[in-house]
C-alpha cells in the first residue's frame, strides 16, 4: 500500500515537472541552435519541453496516474472480488499509459487536420487548455477504461 502511495506521489511530481517544462521553456531558439551545434542535454530538454512531445509525456503520465489511483482505491476498499480482478489485470498500469498515449495521438491527428501548423505559435493559455484537457481525458482513460469504452460504443462506426 505504501509503495502504491509513493508511486502516485512520484507520478504526480513527474507530471508537474513535465508540465512546467512545457509551460516555461521556449524551445524555438534551442531547436534552431541544435541544428548547428548538437548537444545531447539540449536534445533531451527539447524532447521534454517542446509542446507536441511534452503533451505526449503528460498524456502517458496522466493515464498511468489514473491506473495507479484505480489500483490504490481498489486496495484501500479491500474488496475480495476487486482484488482478484486486479491481480488478473497485471498490465493495468501499462494499459493506462497506453490509453493516455492513444488520446494524445487522436488529439495530434485532429490538430493537424484542422490546421497545417498547430504548434507554430502556441500561446501559454492554449498550452494550459490543451495540456489540461488531454491530461484529464488520459487520466479518465487510465482510471475508468470501461467508461470510455461505453462512450466510444455510442459513436457510430467506432
Amino acid at each position: 500500500m505504501i509503495a502504491r502511495v509513493l508511486s502516485n506521489i512520484a507520478v504526480i511530481i513527474f507530471w508537474l515537472i513535465v508540465f512546467c517544462l512545457g509551460a516555461f521553456i521556449n524551445t524555438n531558439p534551442m531547436r534552431q541552435e541544435i541544428q548547428n551545434n548538437f548537444n545531447l542535454a539540449d536534445f533531451f530538454l527539447i524532447i521534454l519541453a517542446w509542446i507536441p512531445t511534452n503533451i505526449a509525456f503528460l498524456s502517458i503520465l496522466a493515464g498511468l496516474l489514473g491506473a495507479l489511483n484505480r489500483s490504490l482505491l481498489v486496495s484501500m476498499e479491500q474488496l475480495p472480488e476487486a482484488e482478484q480482478a486486479s491481480k488478473k489485470k497485471k498490465n493495468r498500469l501499462l494499459g493506462g499509459a497506453v490509453a493516455g498515449f492513444i488520446f494524445y495521438m487522436g488529439f495530434i491527428a485532429v490538430a493537424f487536420v484542422i490546421t497545417d501548423d498547430p504548434f507554430g505559435s502556441t500561446t501559454e493559455e492554449q498550452y494550459y487548455r490543451i495540456a489540461g484537457a488531454i491530461s484529464f481525458i488520459s487520466f479518465v482513460a487510465g482510471f475508468r477504461p470501461n467508461l470510455l469504452r461505453r462512450i466510444f460504443e455510442k459513436i457510430p462506426g467506432f
